[in-house]
């Protein structure tokens, strides 16, 4: 079983706390805070990340206002002119029959 499915690295890389903290720009700290939560790789006591790894961490800690969000969405296509709408008119919409037998057989 591959459990580094998420590592695309030709040659994994190992980078250590301080050299991880550098690359994502933050504090080691924060790295050794999180670790049960991040990504990585540990052995006996040494732990060390990938690029991949570092990917991952920088994704997961990435903040995208909403905003930005829908900016990204596609506009909605407009329905072609003269095209029908598939709705069904109200006025052909009448209500189910035998609700009222139904709910005087579940309280007689």
């Amino acid at each position: 079983m591959n459990t580094r499915a998420h590592c695309h690295c030709d040659r994994v890389l190992n980078y250590s706390y301080d050299e991880a903290a550098e690359a994502l720009r933050c504090k080691r700290r924060f790295l050794e805070d999180r670790i049960r939560d991040l990504p990585h790789q540990k052995r006996g006591e040494s732990v060390s990340f990938c690029p991949c790894e570092l990917a991952l961490i920088q994704a997961k800690t990435s903040y995208v206002p909403a905003w930005v969000l829908e900016l990204s969405q596609p506009a909605p296509t407009p329905a072609p002119t003269g095209a029908t709408p598939a709705v069904t008119a109200l006025a052909s919409i009448r209500p189910s029959r035998g609700r009222k037998r139904q709910a005087a057989a579940a309280t007689g």
